[in-house]
């Protein structure tokens, strides 16, 4: 039954008869399927597009997340290396000097017991700063019973020691340890510096 009577019709005006349309059962079951793979379609097509608009939000955030982490990072990074610079000279220039010079001694006594075990014959040249003579005859006396005879060499200085057995040569030279150290600790905070 048409419910049509009760509103009021705009449409075109027929020639004085009343057009009554009926639509049978299939027809309404057809237009209820139809209206109903529609609206599935549209909701469908609706969690498509929020879950594609989530997907690149949240990309996006990460994406930025990740920016100012990476850039947090680099900040805190120049920051840590920027203070830690002083503390580094510092060693360089004053604690590193010391350490080699106590252990010259030793490391002088390891060179020429290692160079006595092959030339046992032999008298050892050791040739040091005029400075350092007194001292490594000294310690040489005490650690070594080979003949040794010690050369004063003024153009040496306090980290450097020459020695000689026969024909094999040795040079001990702490300062060039040091200043490559500096150098390697300056071409660090010189290129970190570059970098932030």
């Amino acid at each position: 039954m048409s419910i049509a009577h009760l509103y009021q019709d705009f449409g075109p005006k027929t020639l004085g008869r009343d057009v009554n349309i009926s639509l049978n059962d299939v027809e309404i079951e057809n237009q209820k399927l139809d209206s109903f793979e529609k609206g599935y379609q549209a909701g469908w097509d609706d969690a498509v597009n929020a879950q594609v608009a989530t997907k690149t939000r949240i990309s996006s955030d990460l994406a930025k997340n990740l920016q100012e982490v990476s850039f947090s990072y680099h900040e805190a990074r120049s920051t840590l290396t920027k203070s830690l610079e002083p503390l580094f000279s510092d060693v360089v220039a004053t604690l590193l000097p010391e350490v080699a010079r106590h252990s010259l001694g030793p490391h002088l006594v390891a060179q020429l017991t290692d160079m006595v075990r092959v030339q046992t014959d032999q008298v050892i040249e050791i040739t040091v700063s005029p400075v350092n003579l007194e001292t490594i005859e000294t310690l040489i006396e005490n650690e070594l019973e080979s003949p040794f005879v010690m050369v004063p060499d003024p153009n040496l200085s306090d980290g450097q020691v020459f020695l000689r057995i026969g024909v094999e040569e040795r040079e001990i030279d702490l300062d060039h340890v040091i200043e490559t150290v500096g150098a390697a600790f300056n071409n660090f905070f010189t290129a970190t510096g570059q970098d932030s």
